[in-house]
Protein backbone atom coordinates (compact mmCIF):
# COMPACT_ATOMS: atom_id res chain seq x y z
CA UNK A 1 0.00 0.00 0.00
CA UNK A 2 3.05 2.36 0.25
CA UNK A 3 2.81 3.26 -3.60
CA UNK A 4 -0.01 5.64 -2.88
CA UNK A 5 2.82 7.93 -0.79
CA UNK A 6 4.66 8.22 -4.02
CA UNK A 7 4.23 9.97 -7.18
CA UNK A 8 4.18 8.26 -10.81
CA UNK A 9 8.09 9.44 -10.88
CA UNK A 10 8.75 8.36 -7.38
CA UNK A 11 8.78 11.37 -5.73
CA UNK A 12 7.47 10.86 -1.75
CA UNK A 13 4.00 12.46 -1.42
CA UNK A 14 2.03 13.49 1.61
CA UNK A 15 -1.62 11.37 1.85
CA UNK A 16 -4.72 12.66 4.45
CA UNK A 17 -4.30 10.06 6.66
CA UNK A 18 -6.68 9.35 9.79
CA UNK A 19 -3.96 9.02 12.39
CA UNK A 20 -4.33 6.86 15.71
CA UNK A 21 -1.36 7.45 18.66
CA UNK A 22 -1.68 4.78 21.12
CA UNK A 23 0.23 4.18 24.79
CA UNK A 24 0.00 2.16 27.34
CA UNK A 25 -0.97 3.28 31.48
CA UNK A 26 2.04 2.64 33.52
CA UNK A 27 4.48 1.25 31.21
CA UNK A 28 7.40 3.23 31.79
CA UNK A 29 7.24 2.53 35.80
CA UNK A 30 6.94 -1.17 34.62
CA UNK A 31 10.30 -0.99 32.84
CA UNK A 32 12.03 0.48 35.92
CA UNK A 33 10.71 -2.03 38.01
CA UNK A 34 12.28 -4.75 35.33
CA UNK A 35 8.56 -6.19 35.45
CA UNK A 36 8.87 -9.51 33.70
CA UNK A 37 5.71 -10.88 34.50
CA UNK A 38 3.89 -7.96 32.97
CA UNK A 39 6.02 -7.47 29.85
CA UNK A 40 5.32 -11.26 28.69
CA UNK A 41 1.39 -10.87 29.72
CA UNK A 42 1.55 -7.85 27.32
CA UNK A 43 3.33 -9.62 24.80
CA UNK A 44 1.21 -12.68 25.13
CA UNK A 45 -1.88 -9.91 24.60
CA UNK A 46 -0.26 -8.36 21.65
CA UNK A 47 0.50 -11.00 19.76
CA UNK A 48 -3.29 -12.58 20.24
CA UNK A 49 -4.57 -8.92 18.99
CA UNK A 50 -2.01 -9.02 15.74
CA UNK A 51 -3.32 -12.32 14.46
CA UNK A 52 -6.85 -10.80 15.32
CA UNK A 53 -6.14 -7.33 13.03
CA UNK A 54 -4.05 -9.83 10.31
CA UNK A 55 -7.27 -12.25 10.13
CA UNK A 56 -9.81 -10.15 9.75
CA UNK A 57 -8.09 -7.16 8.09
CA UNK A 58 -5.10 -8.81 6.27
CA UNK A 59 -2.26 -6.70 8.31
CA UNK A 60 0.04 -8.27 6.64
CA UNK A 61 -1.46 -8.14 2.85
CA UNK A 62 -0.89 -11.81 2.11
CA UNK A 63 -4.28 -11.17 -0.11
CA UNK A 64 -3.45 -7.64 -1.69
CA UNK A 65 -6.68 -6.24 0.87
CA UNK A 66 -5.07 -4.41 3.17
CA UNK A 67 -6.22 -0.80 3.56
CA UNK A 68 -3.61 0.61 6.98
CA UNK A 69 -1.01 0.39 8.76
CA UNK A 70 -0.16 -0.43 12.36
CA UNK A 71 3.19 0.11 13.45
CA UNK A 72 4.49 -0.80 17.48
CA UNK A 73 7.46 0.21 19.75
CA UNK A 74 7.75 -0.30 22.90
CA UNK A 75 4.64 0.78 24.30
CA UNK A 76 3.13 2.80 21.50
CA UNK A 77 1.06 2.15 18.90
CA UNK A 78 0.36 4.13 15.67
CA UNK A 79 -2.75 3.52 13.19
CA UNK A 80 -2.79 5.06 9.45
CA UNK A 81 -5.09 4.74 7.62
CA UNK A 82 -5.40 6.67 4.22
CA UNK A 83 -8.67 8.55 3.41
CA UNK A 84 -9.75 6.67 0.49
CA UNK A 85 -12.88 8.68 -0.55
CA UNK A 86 -14.18 11.75 -0.01
CA UNK A 87 -16.63 10.56 2.76
CA UNK A 88 -13.62 9.09 4.79
CA UNK A 89 -16.74 6.69 6.54
CA UNK A 90 -15.52 3.01 5.78
CA UNK A 91 -11.95 4.36 7.26
CA UNK A 92 -13.54 5.55 10.13
CA UNK A 93 -15.43 2.15 10.81
CA UNK A 94 -12.26 0.15 10.57
CA UNK A 95 -10.77 2.66 12.53
CA UNK A 96 -13.11 2.09 14.85
CA UNK A 97 -13.07 -1.50 15.21
CA UNK A 98 -9.70 -2.27 15.34
CA UNK A 99 -8.87 0.47 18.22
CA UNK A 100 -11.73 -0.60 19.95
CA UNK A 101 -10.87 -4.15 19.55
CA UNK A 102 -7.21 -3.42 20.97
CA UNK A 103 -8.41 -1.39 23.74
CA UNK A 104 -10.94 -3.85 24.95
CA UNK A 105 -8.87 -6.40 24.65
CA UNK A 106 -5.78 -5.05 26.31
CA UNK A 107 -8.20 -3.73 29.28
CA UNK A 108 -9.44 -7.34 30.21
CA UNK A 109 -5.66 -8.07 30.50
CA UNK A 110 -5.44 -5.37 33.38
CA UNK A 111 -3.22 -3.38 30.35
CA UNK A 112 -5.18 0.17 29.76
CA UNK A 113 -4.60 1.95 27.06
CA UNK A 114 -5.01 5.94 26.05
CA UNK A 115 -4.73 7.74 22.44
CA UNK A 116 -5.92 10.16 20.09
CA UNK A 117 -7.42 10.26 16.25
CA UNK A 118 -6.50 13.08 14.65
CA UNK A 119 -6.61 13.21 10.49
CA UNK A 120 -4.12 15.12 8.25
CA UNK A 121 -1.41 14.66 6.01
CA UNK A 122 0.97 11.87 6.42
CA UNK A 123 3.83 10.23 4.86
CA UNK A 124 4.79 6.77 5.31
CA UNK A 125 6.95 3.97 4.28
CA UNK A 126 7.94 0.35 5.50
CA UNK A 127 10.56 2.28 7.55
CA UNK A 128 8.67 5.89 8.15
CA UNK A 129 5.90 7.48 9.38
CA UNK A 130 5.59 11.74 9.39
CA UNK A 131 3.44 14.17 8.91
CA UNK A 132 1.13 16.75 10.98
CA UNK A 133 -1.30 14.41 11.73
CA UNK A 134 1.04 11.68 13.67
CA UNK A 135 2.59 15.21 15.65
CA UNK A 136 -1.23 16.33 16.09
CA UNK A 137 -2.13 12.62 17.32
CA UNK A 138 1.33 12.57 19.86
CA UNK A 139 -0.07 15.64 21.24
CA UNK A 140 -3.87 15.52 21.91
CA UNK A 141 -2.52 11.58 23.53
CA UNK A 142 -0.05 12.98 25.69
CA UNK A 143 -1.54 16.80 26.87
CA UNK A 144 -5.34 16.14 26.45
CA UNK A 145 -6.64 12.58 26.83
CA UNK A 146 -5.42 12.11 30.40
CA UNK A 147 -7.63 9.33 31.39
CA UNK A 148 -7.55 6.12 29.70
CA UNK A 149 -9.36 6.81 26.56
CA UNK A 150 -9.40 7.49 22.87
CA UNK A 151 -9.91 10.83 22.27
CA UNK A 152 -10.72 12.55 18.81
CA UNK A 153 -9.13 15.88 17.07
CA UNK A 154 -11.60 18.87 16.08
CA UNK A 155 -11.13 17.66 12.66
CA UNK A 156 -11.74 13.61 12.72
CA UNK A 157 -14.99 15.49 15.09
CA UNK A 158 -16.42 17.15 12.07
CA UNK A 159 -15.71 14.35 9.51
CA UNK A 160 -18.03 12.18 12.51
CA UNK A 161 -21.18 14.32 13.04
CA UNK A 162 -20.86 14.53 8.78
CA UNK A 163 -21.31 11.04 9.42
CA UNK A 164 -24.11 11.15 11.57
CA UNK A 165 -26.37 13.58 9.55
CA UNK A 166 -25.83 11.12 6.99
CA UNK A 167 -28.97 9.30 8.51
CA UNK A 168 -32.25 10.80 8.83
CA UNK A 169 -32.04 9.98 12.26
CA UNK A 170 -29.15 10.90 13.69
CA UNK A 171 -29.69 8.31 16.49
CA UNK A 172 -29.88 5.42 14.37
CA UNK A 173 -26.68 6.06 13.21
CA UNK A 174 -23.69 3.59 13.86
CA UNK A 175 -21.68 6.51 14.95
CA UNK A 176 -23.83 7.92 17.38
CA UNK A 177 -23.02 4.55 19.49
CA UNK A 178 -19.37 3.76 18.62
CA UNK A 179 -18.40 7.21 20.35
CA UNK A 180 -19.28 9.48 23.52
CA UNK A 181 -18.36 12.60 24.52
CA UNK A 182 -17.26 13.56 28.02
CA UNK A 183 -17.54 15.61 30.80
CA UNK A 184 -14.53 17.72 29.45
CA UNK A 185 -16.28 18.15 26.38
CA UNK A 186 -13.89 15.77 24.53
CA UNK A 187 -15.50 13.01 21.96
CA UNK A 188 -13.77 9.52 22.80
CA UNK A 189 -14.34 6.12 21.67
CA UNK A 190 -16.76 3.61 23.21
CA UNK A 191 -14.64 0.85 23.16
CA UNK A 192 -16.88 -1.39 24.92
CA UNK A 193 -19.79 -0.81 22.19
CA UNK A 194 -17.02 -3.96 20.04
CA UNK A 195 -19.14 -5.99 22.32
CA UNK A 196 -22.20 -5.58 20.00
CA UNK A 197 -20.49 -5.98 17.03
CA UNK A 198 -20.69 -9.74 17.31
CA UNK A 199 -24.29 -10.40 16.26
CA UNK A 200 -24.32 -14.08 17.45
CA UNK A 201 -22.82 -13.29 20.87
CA UNK A 202 -25.05 -14.58 22.93
CA UNK A 203 -26.29 -12.90 26.01
CA UNK A 204 -24.64 -14.60 28.77
CA UNK A 205 -21.21 -14.41 27.02
CA UNK A 206 -21.50 -10.87 27.06
CA UNK A 207 -21.99 -10.25 30.15
CA UNK A 208 -19.37 -12.57 31.23
CA UNK A 209 -16.96 -9.93 28.78
CA UNK A 210 -17.97 -6.94 31.09
CA UNK A 211 -17.08 -8.92 34.31
CA UNK A 212 -13.65 -9.74 32.89
CA UNK A 213 -13.49 -5.86 31.71
CA UNK A 214 -14.90 -5.51 35.36
CA UNK A 215 -12.45 -7.39 37.31
CA UNK A 216 -9.16 -5.15 36.89
CA UNK A 217 -10.67 -1.92 37.24
CA UNK A 218 -11.97 -3.22 40.61
CA UNK A 219 -8.28 -4.56 41.69
CA UNK A 220 -6.83 -1.38 40.57
CA UNK A 221 -9.32 0.98 42.32
CA UNK A 222 -8.57 -0.72 45.94
CA UNK A 223 -4.14 -1.03 45.25
CA UNK A 224 -4.42 3.42 44.22
CA UNK A 225 -7.05 4.49 46.76
CA UNK A 226 -4.16 6.32 48.33
CA UNK A 227 -2.70 7.30 45.04
CA UNK A 228 -4.56 10.06 43.82
CA UNK A 229 -3.22 10.55 40.49
CA UNK A 230 -3.33 6.97 38.90
CA UNK A 231 -7.04 6.47 41.38
CA UNK A 232 -8.74 8.80 38.99
CA UNK A 233 -7.96 7.60 35.59
CA UNK A 234 -9.39 3.76 37.10
CA UNK A 235 -12.36 6.19 38.76
CA UNK A 236 -12.76 7.11 35.12
CA UNK A 237 -12.93 3.36 33.80
CA UNK A 238 -15.27 2.71 36.29
CA UNK A 239 -17.87 5.21 35.39
CA UNK A 240 -17.27 4.33 31.80
CA UNK A 241 -18.19 1.07 32.35
CA UNK A 242 -21.63 1.35 34.94
CA UNK A 243 -22.67 4.46 32.09
CA UNK A 244 -21.98 1.64 29.28
CA UNK A 245 -23.83 -1.32 31.08
CA UNK A 246 -26.92 1.45 31.60
CA UNK A 247 -27.25 2.99 28.86
CA UNK A 248 -25.94 0.46 26.32
CA UNK A 249 -26.14 -3.19 27.59
CA UNK A 250 -29.57 -2.69 29.89
CA UNK A 251 -31.81 -1.76 27.22
CA UNK A 252 -31.07 -4.27 25.43
CA UNK A 253 -30.99 -6.66 27.92
CA UNK A 254 -34.29 -5.30 30.40
CA UNK A 255 -33.83 -8.91 32.85
CA UNK A 256 -30.02 -8.29 33.48
CA UNK A 257 -28.67 -8.65 36.87
CA UNK A 258 -26.70 -5.39 36.96
CA UNK A 259 -25.22 -6.32 40.08
CA UNK A 260 -22.79 -8.36 38.42
CA UNK A 261 -21.56 -6.14 35.86
CA UNK A 262 -21.87 -2.70 37.94
CA UNK A 263 -18.89 -1.36 39.75
CA UNK A 264 -20.04 -0.13 43.53
CA UNK A 265 -19.77 3.34 43.27
CA UNK A 266 -18.39 2.85 46.85
CA UNK A 267 -15.23 2.05 45.26
CA UNK A 268 -14.57 5.04 42.77
CA UNK A 269 -16.65 8.54 44.27
CA UNK A 270 -14.39 10.64 46.22
CA UNK A 271 -16.47 12.99 48.59
CA UNK A 272 -15.19 15.35 51.13
CA UNK A 273 -14.39 14.05 54.49
CA UNK A 274 -14.50 15.41 58.14
CA UNK A 275 -11.48 15.97 60.06
CA UNK A 276 -12.49 13.64 63.12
Amino acid sequence: MYEIYKSGNGQRLFRLNFCGYLDILGFSQKINESDLKFFSKYLTVLDTELKYIEDKHDLLNKEGLKKFELKIFTDNFVFCHPQYDDSGESELGNIFEVLSHIQFTFAKADIFVRGAISMSNLYMDKDIVLGPALIEAYNLEKDKAINPRIILSQKVIEVLNKHIHYYSDHKASPQSQEYLIDIDGNYFVNYLFILFYDYDLPSKKLLEELVKHKRPVVKNLKIHKNNYKLFEKYAWIASYHNHFCLNFVRPRLPTVDLKKILISEKLYRKTIKSIV
